[in-house]
């Protein structure tokens, strides 16, 4: 069957780059289309790669929102440069992707970024220059550390890093504490030990997810009564010294 291989599992699949994107069963978004909804989104078509040339049309067309969800991409596509300008949606979400380039930096609209189900360990530190970005989802990684450049991003609201490997918390000015905007933090089944008292001035948050993880405090009971609850618990354990600095 052309353009398909087989998978070691007797069920063909489609080969990624640009003989995949010929392949009658996908659905590609021509340039009218992308050009009516200003979205280019091509989901699980066992991509490998993203031909240039796609992605360029997109920039054409002023495509604003990109999902290559549930693909086969090991790196972010290249070719998104193209679109760096003028992304504020990007979603890489249930691919095989180890890392994230520096030049995520250039991609200075960007609002809203879904890496989730990939195999990423870090990000880069120009990560923090995406200042526009509110909502950020790294769950289902293999993250041992939330990265330090996320307390650069001032405007976050949404931070997703669930079901990672996750051990500590920095909720320091420099780590969680700088995310004065944060609204849902999401840290459930992770190995965190210990969950640092001063998260609770963290006062925005409205959503705080943290079971599934190996610390004693707070209780199970205190967590069971939601977000409210363990937020007054932190601040409760909060040493005078620090609370008055």
């Amino acid at each position: 069957m052309e353009g398909m291989v087989g998978d070691g599992l007797n069920s063909p699949r489609v080969q990624g780059g640009k003989d995949a994107l010929e392949d009658n069963s996908i659905c590609i978004p021509d340039k009218y289309t992308m050009r009516n909804t200003r979205v280019l989104s091509v989901m699980k078509a066992q991509l490998e790669e993203v031909p240039d040339d796609l992605l360029e049309t997109a920039r054409a067309e002023h495509v604003t929102v990109v999902n290559f969800e549930g693909n086969l991409l090991h790196h972010m596509p290249r070719g998104l440069q193209h679109l760096s300008d003028q992304l504020s949606e990007l979603v890489l979400a249930k691919n095989q992707i180890a890392f994230i380039p520096a030049c995520i930096s250039q991609f200075s609209r960007l609002s809203v970024a879904n890496f989730s189900c990939n195999l990423l360990r870090n990000l880069p530190n120009e990560f923090g220059a995406l200042q526009m970005l509110c909502e950020l989802d790294i769950s289902h990684n293999r993250l041992d550390k939330l990265p330090l450049c996320i307390g650069e991003l001032q405007n976050l609201e949404v931070l997703l890093a669930n079901d990672n490997h996750i051990r500590e918390l920095n909720a320091s000015e420099s780590g969680l504490g700088g995310l004065k905007r944060l609204i849902t933090l999401d840290l459930r089944n992770n190995d965190i030990d210990t969950v640092p008292p001063v998260l609770g001035n963290l006062t925005n948050i409205k959503r705080l997810k943290l079971t599934g993880n190996p610390f004693r405090q707070p209780r199970h009971q205190i967590l069971s009564q939601g977000t409210a609850a363990i937020m007054e618990y932190l601040r409760g354990r909060i040493p005078a010294s620090a609370s008055t600095m």
